[in-house]
C-alpha cells in the first residue's frame, strides 16, 4: 500500500518533506559547529525557464495597472509630509489579500538572511504573481504618496511609465511579469504592499529561529515536489553553497 493511498495527498506531502528535511540536515550535519547548531530552513524552489515576456502577458498587466491607478486616483493621497522607508513600506496592506503568517514582524533586521534565502528559492511566491503583480489601489495610492515625497507631481500616466519602464524582455515563464532571472524588476517602492510584507513559511521558519537569538547564518535547502535541488549555508557576507549527492 502506498502512502498516499494509506493517509491520501497531505499524509504524502507531509512524508516527503519530512524525508526532504532529513535529507538537508544530514548534509548540513558535516559543516555544523559543536555548540552552536544552526537551523535548517526547508524553502520550495523555482524551476521555471526564462523567456521572453509574451506581448499577452504585457497587456493584460497594463489593463490592470491601468484600473488600478484609476482606483488609486480616487483616492486621497496620503499625508505625504511623512516620508515612507523600508520599515513603514510594510505598515499598510491591501485589503483582501492573504499574508504569510507573522507577515507583521519586522524582517528588515534580518533582511540579508531573508535575501539569501529568497535567491536560493528563486522566487516561487512570485509565480503567483501572473499578470496583477499583487497591485491593487491601496499599493498605488502609496506610491502616489512616494512621489509626492520625491517632489514629483504624479499623474495616471507618470505612474504608469514607472511601471512599463521597469518590464523585463525576459522573465520566469507563466510567473510574474516582474519576475526575472536576478529577482524582482521592481524597485521595492513600487511593490506591492503584500510584496513588501509577505513571508513564506520557510522563511517565517527562520525569522523565528533568529528572533531572540545571536544566529546570523543558517541552512537554507530547497527542493521541488520530489528531491533536494540546493542547499547553501547563508550568513549576511553570501552563501556557501553544498554539494547534493546525485540519487
Amino acid at each position: 500500500m502506498t502512502a498516499s493511498s494509506a493517509g491520501g495527498p497531505l499524509a504524502a506531502r507531509r512524508a516527503r518533506n519530512a524525508r526532504l528535511q532529513a535529507q538537508a540536515e544530514q548534509l548540513a550535519e558535516p559543516h555544523q559547529r559543536e555548540g552552536k547548531r544552526l537551523p535548517v530552513v526547508m524553502l520550495p524552489i523555482n524551476t521555471r525557464s526564462i523567456v521572453v515576456l509574451p506581448a499577452e502577458a504585457r497587456e493584460r498587466f497594463l489593463m490592470h495597472l491601468r484600473l488600478q491607478i484609476t482606483r488609486a486616483f480616487s483616492l486621497p493621497a496620503a499625508d505625504a509630509s511623512v516620508a515612507i522607508t523600508e520599515a513603514t513600506l510594510s505598515a499598510g496592506h491591501d485589503a483582501g489579500e492573504i499574508e504569510g503568517p507573522d507577515a507583521d514582524s519586522d524582517a528588515t533586521i534580518h533582511g540579508p538572511l531573508l535575501g539569501a534565502g529568497c535567491a536560493i528559492c528563486r522566487g516561487e511566491c512570485c509565480t503567483a504573481g501572473g499578470t496583477h503583480a499583487f497591485l491593487k489601489a491601496a499599493s498605488l495610492v502609496r506610491v502616489r504618496t512616494q512621489l509626492l515625497s520625491q517632489g514629483e507631481a504624479p499623474t495616471p500616466a507618470s505612474i504608469e511609465a514607472h511601471y512599463v519602464s521597469a518590464l523585463p524582455v525576459h522573465h520566469y515563464h507563466g510567473s510574474c511579469v516582474f519576475h526575472a532571472e536576478d529577482g524582482c524588476t521592481l524597485a521595492r517602492v513600487l511593490r506591492s504592499n503584500l510584496c513588501n510584507r509577505y513571508l513564506c513559511g520557510g522563511l517565517t521558519q527562520l525569522t523565528r529561529s533568529m528572533t531572540g537569538h545571536e544566529v546570523e547564518r543558517a541552512f537554507v535547502a530547497a527542493a521541488d515536489s520530489m528531491q533536494l535541488r540546493r542547499l547553501a549555508r547563508v550568513d549576511r557576507s553570501g552563501t556557501q553553497s553544498l554539494v547534493i549527492p546525485l540519487a
